[in-house]
């Protein structure tokens, strides 16, 4: 008896419970035979009830390889998406493609993962491709950091600062020298401060021994942030869905400069899987890159309102249930429409968590 092959979406960024949600949508409407497996290393029932078999990730990376083998052969998993621990995965390639599944991880090399998480070099690296870039400048110091501010003040830009490493715009602080002192403890959510405040802080930082994380300071583009998600395959963009933002409000698009230079940076680092490129617009109206995310953006579930399912779609793509043909078929489909997040609160739902030691299994409800 042929088991019935299964696809592995292990933990996530925010968006793991709807792209399992997407999976299940695709399966129901196509009326394919396949299983679906989640993992996370968190107790997220709320993530994890989505698929039909869930399980907690071991935090030990040493454990990783018998835990995967283990859930491996019980399901036939037959695809692993890597998820939010992409680059440890791609670390891990080989061994776990030895135990006979496809990984997806966002990319085919370690590299490719440092420079996406270095958002400095890959801007470096996409201008040097050719493609437009937010210019950036790296600190490390109080001194630096306002050595570069005064360079952008005096070309007339609006200077902003974040770290080179980081995500969910973390650390992300736009310098405004208009902006009340106080800005920063009375609106925060702004992410506006004054720069004297800033500075201030930094030079405390360092007369009590605490460490600056490297930032970068670069100019503030004001212009509605594009957000690009597709389904890339070393380097051949499939299928792809871009997201203006403006306010609470996105346009779901598939054309336009903004979603070709996604693609060309997507083609440029032969990304592999479900990724995210994010572009604004500079001030001669032309779409510049600001970061790509080798891993679903936390958006991804909006784009179903297009009528293109991205997380369905990958998840047939890796059962060999579909071709490029029938990528194109889906493609298709898409309508323009603009969609706006909502807020919902739902109960706690019902999960069973299979828990694997080694190769023995138990299960325990929570």
């Amino acid at each position: 008896m042929v088991k019935t092959k299964s696809v592995w979406f292990m933990e996530g960024v925010s968006s793991q419970k709807d792209i399992l949600n997407a999976v299940s949508e695709m399966r129901a409407a196509g009326g394919y035979n396949f299983v679906t497996v989640a993992s996370h290393r968190s107790h997220r029932p709320e993530i994890l009830s989505e698929a039909d078999h869930a399980y907690i990730e071991p935090e030990n990376p040493d454990a990783l390889i018998p835990f995967m083998k283990a859930v491996i052969e019980k399901h036939n998993v037959v695809a692993i998406h890597a998820g939010k621990r992409g680059a440890l995965y791609e670390g891990l390639r080989q061994e776990i493609e030895a135990l006979g599944v496809r990984l997806i991880t966002g990319a085919s090399h370690p590299a490719t993962f440092l420079l996406a998480d270095d958002k400095a070099a890959f801007s470096e690296q996409m201008l040097a491709q050719g493609l437009a870039a937010v210019p950036s400048e790296v600190v490390a110091s109080s001194e630096e950091v306002l050595a570069a501010l005064s360079r952008l003040e005096h070309a007339g830009k609006l200077p902003c600062i974040k770290p080179v490493r980081g995500i969910y715009g973390m650390g992300f602080w736009i310098l405004k020298k208009t902006a009340p002192i106080m800005q920063i403890l009375n609106h925060p959510d702004s992410r506006i401060v004054h720069p004297s405040v800033l500075i201030n802080t930094l030079k405390m930082a360092e007369a009590a021994g605490e460490s600056l994380p490297k930032q970068i300071v670069m100019p503030f583009l004001s212009s509605p942030e594009c957000s690009v998600d597709m389904l890339v395959e070393k380097g051949n963009v499939l299928l792809a869905v871009s997201r203006s933002k403006s306010g609470s409000v996105q346009t779901l698009e598939n054309s336009g400069a903004a979603f070709d230079l996604a693609c060309q940076c997507a083609q440029t680092m032969k990304a592999d899987g479900l990724i995210n490129v994010q572009t604004r617009t500079n001030d001669s109206g032309e779409p510049v890159l600001l970061e790509a995310n080798l891993r679903p953006s936390g958006g991804i579930g909006f784009t179903l309102h297009s009528g293109v399912n991205l997380p369905g779609i990958f998840a047939l793509r890796q059962l060999d249930l579909i071709n490029e043909h029938d990528i194109a078929v889906h493609a298709a489909r898409f309508t323009r429409v603009q969609v706006t997040p909502t807020h919902a609160v739902k109960p706690i739902p019902a999960c069973t968590v299979n828990i694997i030691h080694e190769i023995s299994a138990k299960t325990e409800s929570i």
